[in-house]
């Protein structure tokens, strides 16, 4: 029962107390104290508590200062007066919230946890999207990435990473530089019988463009993991406007590679 009361806002000494109150029906200081089992100076400052949050009455007995308890219903009351007061204050809260307009939400993470955290989420806000109301939506997810470097990194990850991608219809597109592996290095993180056509890579020159972190644009969000196995962190940014200003970059930065490899 102590830890039920606490939980509803009273410290232990203030728990012990009032359910002394309780038992006894009240009373001076002195027989309240010593039911609680609380030193009698303390009790003092306890009482003066409860009676602040209105769970104890005073009265004075032949010129005594005594305490009543109020009857348990008052919790109750109280926290309805809580909940319509919260009620009350929500209309203007959220003007405040409007009147600030949207502000982005970022979140980072460390360590090689908070690198697969950003891939994983790229999947779950991506598969969000399936949802709605826009089946015509197509699902994508776009990446500035290096496939050598990400599938040496946590190849065991990266394939069931790619697996589930897969199977949830998400196509992706990504950039990567170049080398004599790139070419065939996600052949053994592909599942059998997969659909081509949810993948597309274009590789550029490395030595004009070296891509250390991987950069993935999916939904509403961008992320942004380190491939150094000395630097394991991870970065969300979760903003509509930069997504899609990033987007926009994306399918420049493709065009142009297009156009490069088409030579």
């Amino acid at each position: 029962m102590l830890t039920d009361l606490t939980k509803l806002g009273l410290s232990e000494e203030e728990a012990r107390v009032y359910l002394a109150c309780l038992e006894i029906g009240g009373g001076p200081v002195s027989n309240i104290a010593r039911k609680a089992n609380v030193q009698r100076v303390g009790c003092y400052h306890t009482l003066s508590n409860l009676q602040r949050k209105r769970l104890l009455s005073q009265y004075d007995k032949g010129g005594v200062k005594c305490f009543a308890p109020e009857p348990p219903e008052q919790f109750l009351k109280l926290a309805e007066e809580r909940v319509n007061l919260a009620k009350g204050l929500l209309p203007e809260l959220k003007t405040l919230v409007s009147a600030l307009g949207f502000k982005p939400k970022i979140r980072f993470y460390e360590g090689r946890d908070g690198v697969e955290r950003v891939f994983q989420e790229s999947l779950g806000i991506a598969a969000a999207k399936k949802t709605t109301k826009q089946p015509s939506q197509k699902l994508e997810i776009l990446g500035y990435t290096d496939l050598k470097a990400v599938t040496d990194f946590f190849p065991d990850f990266f394939r069931t990473y790619t697996h589930e991608r897969l199977r949830r219809g998400i196509k992706s597109r990504y950039l990567s530089p170049t080398t004599v592996e790139t070419v065939h290095v996600l052949d053994p993180f592909l599942p059998k019988d997969f659909d081509p056509n949810l993948i597309e890579i274009l590789l550029v020159n490395r030595n004009q463009f070296l891509f250390e972190n991987e950069i993935l644009i999916f939904g509403n969000s961008v992320g942004v993991v380190s491939l150094k196995r000395d630097e394991l962190l991870g970065l969300i940014v979760e903003s509509p406007t930069f997504a899609r200003t990033m987007k926009a970059v994306f399918d420049l930065a493709w065009l142009g590679a297009t156009a490069f490899v088409a030579k």
